[in-house]
């Protein structure tokens, strides 16, 4: 399975996420809304076909999106 086209600002989301960074604390770390990274979220569980954040960030470091 090929990995999906994430956009460098979602990778900027997931990398985030895998360092346990919350929601509150990228909008902090990227000076943006909840609302901008809860939608970069959702879009990018859309694009890998997962569920959850969690699936999100182990599919992510499985197919070397994130380091």
């Amino acid at each position: 399975m090929s990995a999906p086209k994430i956009t460098p600002r979602e990778k900027e989301i997931i990398t985030w996420l895998s360092y346990g960074k919350t929601t509150d604390d990228i909008c902090g770390i990227l000076a943006c809304k909840k609302f901008t990274v809860e939608t970069h979220k959702r879009n990018i569980m859309d694009k890998m076909g997962v569920p959850n954040v969690t699936a999100m960030v182990a599919s992510a470091l499985r197919q070397g999106l994130v380091e």
